[in-house]
């Protein structure tokens, strides 16, 4: 089992689904999490309440990460509270619906802010507090930046498209900030998320399940603990040359790109 004893974890939309999947999963592993959210203090106190009750550190920390500001403070937060930074997950994101011609740029940039511009500005934020950590020998610890991205960013879908460039985007921000930080022993990963029970789409479609699961290859609809088990092998010791690799959760959806 993949040990994350010692480390320190900062999940951005670690408040519900997905996040807090992964942030259970780290804090299994052993490693204590950094629970960030926006506006949604209750659920992310829960989250950090059942990681604390099966044995786990954590801490909730509200953070718009939108601004530059606020992610350098969310990751001197973590760094002050639990003494250093190891991984970093940027998994908050803005979702939108709607047809292109129709898209207006309060929209865009209220897209863009979140799932690039604060993606990046929290990479570095991350990375900065990571290349200055060493070992007793003086030699750099390195680190684990992972963003959520989506099949999105791979297959084109009618009606996201702000979304799905922003998903782009973070497939090819992994690649560039690889080569940049692999000289400090940082590795930088995405994972391309595909179909995933949640609330949301429940509520859009209430056979969500059922349908996407028609359409997936291994027949089945994915579930946030798939994509928290992928994010645990990219920051794990075990997947230390990787990186600059974006690693599909879609269950084979995107080598088909069937919609329901």
């Amino acid at each position: 089992m993949t040990t994350l004893q010692g480390k320190v974890a900062i999940v951005t939309g670690g408040s519900r689904e997905i996040g807090a999947a992964m942030a259970s999963a780290l804090a299994r592993a052993g490693a204590s999490v950094v629970v960030a959210h926006h506006g949604e203090a209750e659920q992310a106190e829960a989250v950090v309440s059942r990681l604390r009750a099966a044995g786990g550190q954590a801490v909730a920390v509200s953070a718009d990460l939108s601004s530059v500001a606020e992610n350098r403070r969310l990751v001197e937060h973590a760094a002050g509270t639990f003494g250093r930074l190891d991984i970093f997950v940027a998994n908050a994101g803005l979702t939108t619906w709607g047809s292109f011609l129709d898209a207006d740029e309060a929209t865009w940039d209220t897209v863009v802010d979140l799932n690039l511009k604060g993606s990046f500005f929290g990479a570095q934020a991350a990375a900065r507090q990571m290349v200055t950590q060493t070992d007793a020998s003086g030699k750099p610890c390195g680190g684990r930046i992972v963003f959520s991205s989506s099949v999105t960013g791979v297959a084109a879908l009618p009606d996201c498209s702000p979304y799905a460039i922003t998903k782009a985007g973070l497939r090819h921000m992994a690649t560039v900030l690889a080569l940049e930080l692999g000289v400090y022993g940082v590795t930088v990963n995405a994972l391309g998320i595909g179909a995933t029970l949640n609330a949301r789409n429940v509520r859009d479609d209430p056979d969500y399940e059922a349908h996407w699961a028609a359409v997936t290859p291994t027949g089945r609809c994915g579930q946030p603990e798939d994509v928290a088990d992928a994010l645990l092998y990219l920051v794990s010791p075990e997947a230390r040359m990787i990186s600059g690799h974006t690693l599909m959760v879609d269950g084979g959806w995107a080598a088909v790109g069937k919609t329901p």
